[in-house]
């Protein structure tokens, strides 16, 4: 089957660096921080990792389900 290859505009592309800079700037502050507060900027910063990398994962989804 063929994968519908997302067209990427200059705004997807902005957002996706954007999301990419913020996940390494929250793992740094998660590094620094301690308890509860650390777990939940390594969340939120796995979290802005899946949405630069949300492309990537559209089409291993589609993949896995034989799309």
């Amino acid at each position: 089957m063929r994968i519908k290859k997302h067209k990427q505009s200059v705004g997807t592309l902005i957002s996706t660096i954007s999301f990419a800079g913020v996940s390494v700037a929250l793992a740094d502050q998660a590094m620094q921080a301690e308890g509860l507060r650390a777990a939940a900027i390594w969340a939120s910063a796995a979290m802005c990792l899946a949405a630069a990398l949300r492309f990537r994962i559209a089409d291993l989804v589609q993949r896995w389900r034989g799309q």
